[in-house]
């Protein structure tokens, strides 16, 4: 019950106080200098914050992944990475926290196929947020990748997404003491809507959202989600103790 209130807290929370613009990133990016000088100081926390999130990454890596019912040119890997370099482009060209958060300094790469599961894919899973909140996304070791672009059937866009404002999910979280940090997203379409030319206005959105230059969710929601995530990595390490000891 207690699972069920938190999460609801969080739904009711991302509707009533939907924060965009300049004081939330401000906070960001400040929290995330302390974090790089944190990390500088230690040598050994994997969250540096900063661009790349992670001290494991060395670019930032968007990867593109089919895993639809649905096969053919139209929603090929191949040329679903062409459609999104060119909404990348824009993006460096037209969106002015591009450069303030430092994406021009590192090199950004499109690649086909992810080196982790879409974790939506699973219907055992559901969205955090607009899905009612199911299974574990803390993660030991995150991947390579920033972002992951799926192409999956509608059912799982109507199984997560139902009056959702965007399509972003967190993928991956890590957990450092008693901080946890989403480290890795997610961006779901169908194969009707990647390969329509009218949805690249759409596409270029979702692409803001996943280079964390704009936000849906408010900095309340995101400290509830972090604080359900530390208790529950908590709980874990407390019965690995037991079950050792």
């Amino acid at each position: 019950m207690k699972r069920k209130k938190l999460w609801l807290f969080t739904v009711i929370a991302l509707f009533t106080s939907v924060m965009i613009g300049g004081n939330y990133f401000t906070a960001v990016e400040a929290a995330s200098k302390n974090k790089q000088k944190h990390a500088d100081e230690h040598g050994d926390n994997m969250f540096i914050g900063g661009t790349l999130l992670t001290s494991n990454r060395s670019k930032m890596t968007v990867c593109v992944e089919n895993v639809s019912s649905i096969r053919g040119k139209d929603v090929s890997d191949e040329k679903i990475v062409a459609k999104i370099e060119k909404q990348i482009e824009k993006l460096s060209r037209e969106n002015k926290r591009y450069k303030e958060v430092n994406y021009d300094s590192v090199d950004v790469e499109v690649t086909e196929g992810c080196s982790f599961t879409p974790f939506l894919n699973d219907p055992s899973n559901s969205h955090p947020v607009y899905g009612g909140g199911s299974g574990d996304r803390v993660v030991d070791q995150p991947s390579k990748e920033s972002l992951g672009i799926f192409i999956v059937d509608q059912e799982v866009i109507d199984r997560n997404f139902d009056k959702a404002p965007n399509r972003w999910s967190p993928e991956e979280l890590i957990c450092e003491g008693h901080e946890c940090f989403e480290v890795t997203k997610g961006i779901y379409f169908t194969p009707d809507e990647i390969k329509d030319i009218k949805k690249d206005n759409t596409l270029y959105q979702e692409l803001v959202y996943g280079f964390g230059l704009e936000s849906m969710i408010s900095n309340e929601v995101d400290e509830e989600k972090q604080k359900k995530d530390r208790e529950k990595k908590e709980k874990e390490k407390k019965e690995m103790k037991n079950n050792n000891s």
